[in-house]
C-alpha cells in the first residue's frame, strides 16, 4: 500500500526578520592644510604611530587599534586622509550613513585634532564648504543569509559565478571573492562580515554603542563592497563631495546585486536542521530531492530516525515528499540574496553611535576631565 504524500507537522523554517544595512565605509580625502613634516608632527604624539618615512597612522578616539592613514602632498600644503569613516568615528563599520559630506568633515576635523594640527580660518572654511577632493569611496551593502549554511552556500555560488563571468577574478577560498581586485578604478568584493570581525584586531571595542546588538545582527551576513578610486570618481564627477548622490550610489550597487542574483543553486531552508546528525541531514536532503530510498537502506533504524526528524524539524519522512514540502524546505540563492538585502542607513542612530557607549572606563575618564577642570577653575579663582 502506498503511503500518502508526506507533509509537515511544523513550519520547515521559522520566519526571521533580516538585518538590513548599507553605508559608506572607507574614504580618502585630499584637503588643503599647511603642515610641518609628518615626522615632526608624530614625535611625542601618542595619537600617531609611524614606521619609516611614509607610513603614518592616526589613532581613533575609540581605540588605538582603529587608525587613519595620512600622507603629505604638494610639499606640505595638502594632506591626504584615508580611513573607515564609521569605524574611526564610532568604533564599528556595521551600520552607518549614506551621506558623504558631513561625515567626511567630521572625520577630517577628528584626525586633525588627534594630530594636533590647527587649521587656519581659511582652511577651516574650505573644509566646511566641502572644498576638498575625494580620492576613494567604498559603498557597502549587507546580505543577511539567516544561517551559516546559507551564508556558505551563497559565497560558494558567488565564487563560481565570478570565476565564470567576472574580469580580474580572485578569491581567498569562499571567504572573500573579488572582481577587479587590481584595477586602479573600481573593485567589487563580497566577504563574510561575521567571520571578519572574529579575527584578531578586527573586533568591536567595548565602548561601541549597541555593541552586543550589532554583533548579534551581523551573524551570517555577507558584505558587498563597491570601491571607487580616484580615476573612476573623477570620470563620474564624484571627486567633489558635494556631487555625491545616494540614489545613484544605490543604483550602482543594485547592478551588482542583480548580477549576483543570477547565481544558481539551492540551499536548505529547514529550521533546526543542525540538531540532526550529519548522516540524518544528508539523508533528509537526499529524500527531499526525490531519492525515496534514502531512509530504506536501514529499516531497523527507520522508526527511530523518523521520530527524531519529526520531533526536531517537523518533517514526516514516511512516504514521498510533496511538491509543497520540497518547495518550502529549499531556497534558491537568488531568493536568499533578494530576501536578505535592502538599502537602509542609520542616520537616526548616528549621534548615539558617535558618542559611544558609557562604560566604566568612560566614566572614569569623564571624572578625571571634570576634576582637572575643577582644579583649574579653583586655581584661577584663588
Amino acid at each position: 500500500m502506498r503511503f500518502p504524500l508526506a507533509t509537515t507537522a511544523l513550519q520547515p523554517a521559522l520566519a526571521w526578520k533580516p538585518f538590513f544595512s548599507c553605508l559608506i565605509d572607507t574614504v580618502a580625502v585630499l584637503i588643503d592644510v599647511d603642515h610641518k613634516s609628518l615626522r615632526k608632527i608624530a614625535q611625542n604624539n601618542p595619537n600617531i604611530t609611524w614606521n619609516g618615512n611614509y607610513l603614518f597612522e592616526v589613532h581613533s578616539p575609540f581605540s588605538a587599534t582603529i587608525k587613519a592613514r595620512v600622507f603629505s602632498r604638494e610639499k606640505g600644503t595638502k594632506l591626504m586622509i584615508e580611513a573607515s569613516l564609521p569605524k574611526f568615528l564610532t568604533g564599528q563599520n556595521i551600520v552607518g550613513l549614506e551621506e558623504l559630506l558631513e561625515p567626511c568633515k567630521k572625520l577630517i576635523f577628528a584626525v586633525l585634532e588627534q594630530m594636533r594640527i590647527e587649521p587656519t580660518e581659511v582652511e577651516r572654511r574650505k573644509i566646511n564648504c566641502g572644498k576638498f577632493e575625494m580620492t576613494r569611496v567604498d559603498y557597502a551593502l549587507h546580505c543577511d543569509c539567516g544561517t551559516p549554511e546559507r551564508a556558505a552556500a551563497v559565497m560558494a555560488a558567488v565564487r563560481s559565478l565570478m570565476h565564470a563571468k567576472a574580469k580580474d577574478f580572485s578569491a581567498y577560498g569562499i571567504e572573500t571573492v573579488y572582481a577587479g581586485q587590481h584595477s586602479n578604478r573600481w573593485t567589487f568584493r563580497i566577504y563574510r562580515k561575521d567571520l571578519e570581525i572574529k579575527k584578531r584586531g578586527r573586533g568591536l571595542p567595548a565602548n561601541v554603542y549597541g555593541r552586543d546588538y550589532l554583533l548579534a545582527k551581523v551573524q551570517n551576513c555577507a558584505r558587498m563592497e563597491l570601491v571607487l578610486r580616484a580615476p573612476e570618481l573623477k570620470r563620474l564627477g564624484l571627486n567633489d563631495p558635494m556631487a555625491w548622490n545616494i540614489e545613484e550610489a544605490r543604483q550602482r550597487m543594485q547592478v551588482w546585486l542583480n548580477r549576483l542574483s543570477t547565481a544558481g543553486g539551492v540551499v536548505p531552508h529547514i529550521e533546526h536542521l543542525n540538531d540532526l546528525t550529519s548522516v540524518q541531514q544528508m539523508k533528509l536532503l537526499l529524500w527531499l530531492g526525490g531519492n525515496l530510498t534514502a531512509f530504506t537502506n536501514s529499516p531497523t533504524t527507520f522508526a527511530a530516525t523518523r521520530k527524531t526528524i519529526l520531533a526536531k524539524t517537523g518533517i514526516e519522512i514516511r512516504g514521498e515528499p510533496s511538491v509543497k514540502l520540497q518547495r518550502c524546505a529549499m531556497q534558491t540563492i537568488r531568493e536568499v540574496l533578494l530576501q536578505g538585502t535592502d538599502f537602509k542607513s542609520y542616520a537616526h542612530k548616528w549621534d548615539s553611535l558617535c558618542q559611544g557607549a558609557v562604560t566604566d572606563d568612560t566614566r572614569s575618564r569623564q571624572k578625571m576631565v571634570a576634576a582637572k577642570h575643577f582644579n583649574r577653575h579653583a586655581k584661577a579663582t584663588i
